[in-house]
């Protein structure tokens, strides 16, 4: 089967001062969800446009649904779809016309366009608001037209930057389902921060930092690089003190990024009534008071998070041997 998507050694310099991409490679199965995760700044969004050709590499070659991908390959992005982060409208429009545009540009007949349009606004939620004009819109409806808009050419490839921001739970709820129903029908490409979205509806990941890809492949694979076992510590009072005390003391970081928890990761064998024992002695040392502890099983955050904070204490490494 072909790849949907394959990236071979493709890096991407900002006008020669910002690396945005340093030479990724990877492929993704023609069918598949994938999570594309990082945090702002780590390339994402240059990422989706590079695969969509809206610009070009610095070096490295694209192909994307078994043809070279580039600015040019006006054919080949007829069979994708895209939502941009924040996607931008003609104000006076209405959705309806808007979207009778977007069925033009594609080639699409009246009576396909007309048949897709009403299923898509019903789909997205729009339907009660799809005669007034886009610059009412509060910003998760134009979000939820900029979904409508990406799938009028019923593309065979979705590539979705942050669809799920500025959405209300409801919205936000409906847009998963609609990614659930397209699983497995389409290659799908979502950007998010919101880990909970990427949990729910990939079933592959592929994770940046920096401008590197630091991991693609499934989601078991990324949280089999975590021990079976991890430990969650409540904590009130100075936590950071004890934070920075842990990789002295225990010879590991905390993989909790929220103020009142601590979590590490427990070794294989490894008894847990000894780092109870030496995680009260750094609270002692610190003056934080444990308040609750729990051991947790596998979960894709504390997977994510230990990628992160490894790549970057590996960075930190490099720097003090310069």
């Amino acid at each position: 089967m072909t790849d949907a998507i394959r990236f071979r050694r493709v890096t991407k310099v900002y006008q020669g001062r910002q690396i945005a991409l340093a030479d990724v490679t990877f492929s993704l199965p023609a069918g598949c969800t994938v999570g594309l995760l990082g945090a702002n700044g780590s390339g994402k969004s240059t990422l989706l446009r590079v695969a969509l050709g809206l610009l070009s590499p610095s070096a490295g070659e694209i192909q994307v649904l078994g043809e070279p991908m580039h600015p040019r390959a006006k054919s080949l992005r007829q069979r994708m779809g895209f939502l941009p982060d924040d996607p931008a409208f003609p104000r006076d429009l209405t959705a309806i016309a808007y979207l009778g545009f977007v069925a033009t540009c594609f080639g699409l007949g009246r009576e396909d366009a007309n048949a897709r349009m009403g299923t898509l606004l019903r789909a997205v939620g729009l339907t009660d608001d799809a005669g007034r004009r886009i610059g009412t819109y509060s910003t998760g409806m134009r979000t939820r037209l900029g979904v409508a808009a990406s799938l009028m050419n019923d593309p065979e490839l979705l590539l979705w930057d942050e669809p799920t921001a500025g959405l209300d739970p409801i919205s936000r709820s409906q847009t998963l389902d609609l990614l659930e129903q397209l699983r497995g029908r389409k290659t799908i490409v979502l950007s998010s921060h919101i880990l909970g979205d990427i949990d729910r509806v990939c079933d592959r990941l592929i994770i940046l930092n920096q401008g590197q890809l630091l991991f693609e492949g499934t989601r078991a694979d990324l949280e089999s690089r975590l021990p079976g076992r991890l430990l969650e510590i409540r904590v009130t009072g100075p936590a950071d003190a004890m934070r920075a005390g842990l990789p002295g003391r225990l010879q590991r970081v905390d993989l909790s990024r929220e103020p009142d928890k601590i979590r590490i990761e427990l070794l294989a064998d490894e008894p847990a009534d000894r780092v109870l024992e030496q995680l009260l002695d750094l609270a002692r040392q610190t003056g934080t008071r444990i308040v609750g502890i729990n051991s947790t099983g596998r979960q894709l955050e504390d997977a994510y998070l230990k990628l992160i904070t490894d790549d970057a204490f590996r960075g930190f490494l490099r720097a003090t041997r310069i």
